[in-house]
């Protein structure tokens, strides 16, 4: 207990227990301290119902009295009903009532005094008749822009779309050709394949990766073909069906699984089902309301005035709710989900996942499911999926039967914040702990992790930005050199599933977009960084800590943050055998000064997985490390 007037910490066992997420029907156990000059009477647990917004109280018993404090606890028994429940505390007195509550609607912990009502506490309420597959929990990912990594072949020129530009050179940047409105009449490509990918599996299974994610491979005009035109048809620059067949069948034989990217909040207007263009033979529904894929859209003044996707009328936006397209999509013989899981695929992205309803997720999530259960449905959130809400809605992602797992960017801002110096280590700690709190623990094990990807910067150009500019080039790439390995490493010790952007192992940078979509410089790799994530893609697969050992936060100093990771009594985290394994990750984000820090770990020998002739010995319980400038250690408990 902290010496302060009122303490309740969400993350400390005492005062909240079980930790984090809870099964819907379960109990859980809440105290709050109370110094004795406020002269308490009573102490009341308020707690709301998400589903309903239903305020209930729950008076507190008092259980202790020592060290002048009173303690205070109660039990709430949480709902039968997946939903989030909220709690905050209020303490009458003799003369007045105060409340409880945490610091802000962000972090969790340890809260502080109001007199007024305070932001609460989040327990979410899941099914646990759900979880998600355990070799997702293992896997490592790479995530490919297929336009953009390998050609095999000469390039068929006539398979482009009219307005297409094609490179002659692998080395050229890629360019937007705009009008003077802004929009994009020419897209470039530059002729990676298919048949490039399955080429290169030999490569991608050297960086010890499991699953690739590929960003759209479906007929469309544009390089990125998130303005899909045909959902049952291979992009013919990109190959054909019986290339990606050959490529999942290929990726098997290595144990690599192929996620594919599912746009389904819109199409392109240059497609079947609208056909602005009139490029297809089909009668789309800008052509016609007797068209069978009008009522797939909405529009407010026939043809011209249509919602479309942030406004941008080559991606008008699909009616989710229409049961036509629903069948389509998921039920039908021949729908998207089933046509494509004849062929192999069972595992999708689903791009802008806000944008669909969760019935629909849950429609796609009960298909892939049927056909085949370690099957992973993976939706693009940026916030905290767990309390999302999405036009006045909120969100059933993790509850069950929704998602199995979301694109981690809250990490990831976490991490750039903390090196860029914005934040310090205790609010990483804070941070961290409160998305392990919020999750369930299938899904905390579960999250895409990730410092690159297609929508924004590339981490070798944020990280320079953060350098000072007096600083010379060689400095700068020495530091950034050694910034990326800290954080790729902290991300392949993480819980969850660490995604590599291709390119970035090779020193590719870039920043928006289309600067971070840039061919893989085949032949011209950063050799330094390609070995080592080489060396954490082994890790990974090596040590089984590293992918479902328990995990807890290390706050200790503000330029030093750290994690543990363990393996107890021949269990993992989900109580599956496993040998006994301990590992600590310690990161040092200062580039000037050298830190010392102390662990309390048990007695024996730690090694240095990047240099195993470093040998750090814990005596009396003690671990002292000095970490140097920009230094970060992955220890492993030797005895």
């Amino acid at each position: 207990m902290r010496q302060k007037e009122m303490y309740h910490h969400s993350f400390e066992e005492s005062y909240r227990e079980p930790f984090g997420a809870a099964p819907k029907g379960s109990s859980v156990s809440l105290a709050i301290d109370i110094h004795e000059h406020f002269d308490v009477t009573h102490v009341i647990l308020h707690y709301i119902l998400d589903r309903t917004d239903e305020g209930r109280a729950l008076e507190m018993d008092l259980y202790s009295e020592e060290h002048h404090y009173s303690s205070f606890e109660a039990t709430l028994h949480l709902p039968e009903e997946p939903q989030l429940v909220w709690y905050y505390f209020e303490v009458i007195c003799s003369d007045r009532s105060l409340f409880y509550g945490r610091h802000n609607i962000f972090e969790s912990g340890e809260g502080r005094v109001y007199d007024h009502i305070p932001p609460s506490w989040q327990i979410t309420v899941y099914d646990p008749e759900y979880g998600t597959p355990e070799w997702w929990k293992n896997a490592t990912m790479y995530q490919i822009f297929p336009d953009r990594f390998y050609s095999a072949g000469e390039i068929d020129s006539s398979q482009a779309p009219k307005s297409s530009l094609l490179h002659a050179h692998w080395e050229n940047d890629p360019i937007y050709i705009r009008n003077e409105r802004g929009e994009v009449i020419r897209w470039d490509f530059f002729g990676g394949n298919l048949k490039g990918i399955t080429e290169k599996l030999d490569y991608i299974a050297s960086l010890g990766v499991t699953v690739i994610y590929l960003n759209p491979i479906f007929e469309a005009e544009s390089n990125h073909r998130y303005d899909t035109g045909d959902y049952h048809k291979v992009d013919p620059l990109l190959g054909t069906k019986e290339d990606l067949e050959t490529l999942i069948k290929e990726a098997k034989k290595k144990k690599i699984e192929i996620m594919l990217d599912g746009v389904f909040s819109h199409t392109g207007s240059n497609s079947i089902y609208f056909n602005r263009e009139g490029q297809y033979e089909s009668l789309g529904a800008y052509q016609s309301k007797e068209s069978t894929y009008y009522p797939w859209y909405t529009f407010h003044n026939y043809p011209d005035d249509y919602d479309a996707w942030w406004g941008v009328g080559t991606l008008p936006t699909l009616n989710k709710e229409n049961q036509d397209y629903q069948n389509f999509l998921v039920h039908n013989k021949d729908s998207v989900i089933k046509t494509w899981q004849k062929s192999g695929i069972n595992h999708w992205r689903l791009d802008v996942a806000d944008e669909l309803t969760d019935d629909l997720i849950s429609q796609i999530y009960r298909q892939l499911k049927k056909h085949d259960k370690s099957s992973v449905l993976l939706g693009e959130v940026w916030e905290d999926a767990s309390n999302k809400t999405a036009y006045g809605k909120r969100r059933d992602y993790f509850l069950g039967g929704v998602l199995d797992s979301v694109m981690n960017y809250p990490l990831r801002r976490v991490m750039l914040d903390f090196i860029k110096g914005d934040i310090d280590a205790r609010y990483v700690h804070r941070r961290l702990t409160t998305i392990a709190e919020h999750y369930p623990r299938e899904y905390f094990y579960a999250l895409m992790n990730m410092l690159s990807s297609h929508d924004v910067e590339r981490i070798e150009t944020m990280l320079v930005e953060f350098l000072p500019n007096d600083w010379s080039e060689e400095t700068k790439q020495e530091q950034v050199i050694r910034q990326i390995k800290a954080l790729s490493l902290w991300l392949y010790a993480f819980p969850g599933i660490p995604s590599l952007y291709y390119g970035d192992e090779a020193g590719v940078t870039g920043g928006a977009d289309p600067d971070n979509r840039k061919p893989y410089p085949w032949g011209r790799e950063n050799e330094e960084l390609l070995k080592w994530y080489r060396n954490i893609g082994e890790w990974r697969n090596t040590h089984a800590a590293m992918r479902t050992g328990n995990w807890t936060s290390l706050e200790l100093h503000e330029d030093v943050y750290g994690f543990e990771r363990w393996m107890m009594n021949g269990m993992d985290a989900f109580g599956q055998k496993a040998s006994d394994e301990r590992l600590i990750y310690l990161f040092n984000r200062n580039l000037e000064q050298k830190h010392h820090v102390t662990l309390q770990v048990k007695k024996g020998k730690w090694q240095n997985l990047e240099n195993k002739k470093r040998i750090f010995r814990a005596r009396n319980g003690e671990l002292k490390l000095e970490l140097k400038p920009g230094e970060c250690f992955l220890l492993r408990f030797m005895n």
